[in-house]
């Protein structure tokens, strides 16, 4: 059987982990379980189980607090957690397991199958797969929050995960909003600034103020255009011309958003 500890800092969280693991994955044995960070530290120390299943936001710092103090080279770690926005991170520590919360029985069993079968392999070091990203996909990415547009008659509230770009409109307090849905030349206009909007949407990681004007969705970019001028053009054949220095700051953005050499 496999041996397995459990860190996270909510008691019914792993009372509900601990009956999973009980009933579904019958090679696991659940040997440990921590609420306290501290006292998972000072356990893994000394021992280190087959399996981590680690939540990233404890009681003070994260899971990656722990990783830094025990490393993870002999133990397979599984991330589980509410908040997909670590799934990058946890890569760069070599984390190739990742849960979300609230867990889905068939997730759970199949990660244990995994590494189960790559333990029972001859190499069973921890390897990059990219299949962990696949339902953290930056441009599929569920995104809960609404802009609101407003005028004198009504106020509209449009899913941000519909906008494509935003930039300001004949002065410093509103905005020109395209949607996807939108021809190249279509826009709605916002009653708000271009850095209110920019405040409104950083927290979906995937917009990026290109210039003083224009904020854009990195995953609405088709192309980058690098003639006489740079030029973005967007999934709609929108074009939004941008400085050598944006261009450089929107590739640097793209790299560390997505993992990748551009």
């Amino acid at each position: 059987m496999l041996t397995a500890v459990i860190v996270d800092d909510e008691a019914r969280n792993i009372a509900l982990f601990s009956y999973y693991l009980e009933k579904y994955c019958p090679n696991i044995k659940l040997v440990a379980t921590f609420l306290k960070k501290s006292k998972a530290i000072d356990y893994l120390l000394s021992k280190k189980p087959d399996i981590l299943f680690l939540d990233i936001v404890l009681d003070h710092g994260s899971g990656f607090d722990i990783l830094d103090k025990i490393g993870c080279d002999d133990t397979q770690v599984v991330m589980c957690t509410a908040h997909d926005e670590f799934a990058l991170r946890a890569i760069r520590y070599k984390v190739v397991y990742y849960i979300l919360k609230p867990i889905e029985i068939q997730d759970l069993i199949a990660t244990v199958d995994k590494i189960d079968k790559k333990l029972k392999s001859a190499n069973g070091k921890q390897v990059f797969d990219a299949e962990v990203l696949s339902q953290f996909n930056l441009g599929s990415r569920n995104i809960s929050q609404r802009f609101a547009l407003s005028d004198r008659f009504s106020i509209d509230l449009i899913s941000v995960e519909d906008i494509i770009c935003v930039e300001t409109h004949k002065g410093k307090e509103k905005t020109e909003v395209v949607l996807k849905s939108h021809d190249k030349n279509e826009f709605i206009i916002a009653n708000v600034s271009i850095q209110e909007a920019e405040k409104k949407l950083q927290s979906t990681k995937i917009f990026f103020r290109v210039s003083r004007s224009t904020l854009v969705c990195v995953t609405a970019i088709k192309s980058i255009l690098r003639n006489v001028q740079y030029t973005i053009v967007l999934s709609n054949e929108k074009r939004i011309f941008i400085s050598r220095k944006g261009y450089r700051e929107l590739v640097d953005f793209i790299e560390k958003t997505f993992e990748t050499k551009v």
